[in-house]
């Protein structure tokens, strides 16, 4: 599945939603569905930096696609880690490298409801993916 059905797909999700309220729990359901970190990895060159909580991201490398392992202490941003994982894991580089969070966040609903810190965090993590695949890459 492309990066662009994913993302439909959440934005199905968010679209029945008025109340930033009702959004944010559903970001929170997302991040409960999210237990495949491994703790091993909380490693500090894997943490996401700029995150007010912790945060980690892990990638790996399976032929020319990758996957990402995402965790963090607090809820809300587990739950918009997840959602990021879902929609970039069995990616390509190029396509991985070609996502801009503020068009995912604006997609699927979310630019206004999130807090310019929680968009930062987001983008750092988007970042964090990125200088991970280049490690694979050289």
């Amino acid at each position: 599945m492309s990066i662009n059905n994913r993302i439909n797909e959440i934005k199905n999700i968010f679209s029945i939603f008025d109340d930033p309220l009702d959004k944010y729990t559903e970001i929170i359901e997302f991040g409960k569905k999210n237990n495949f970190y491994d703790n091993a990895n909380k490693l500090d060159s894997y943490k996401i930096p700029g995150c007010a909580s912790l945060a980690w991201v892990y990638v790996k490398k399976n032929k020319n696609k990758y996957m990402i392992h995402t965790d963090s202490e607090a809820f809300i941003v587990k739950g918009l880690l997840s959602i990021l994982e879902y929609v970039i894991n069995d990616s390509t580089k190029n396509e991985i490298f070609s996502l801009s969070i503020i068009e995912i966040l604006s997609k699927i609903g979310l630019d206004k409801s999130i807090t310019s810190q929680r968009t930062n965090g987001f983008l750092n993590a988007l970042n964090k993916i990125k200088e991970q695949i280049n490690e694979y890459e050289k």
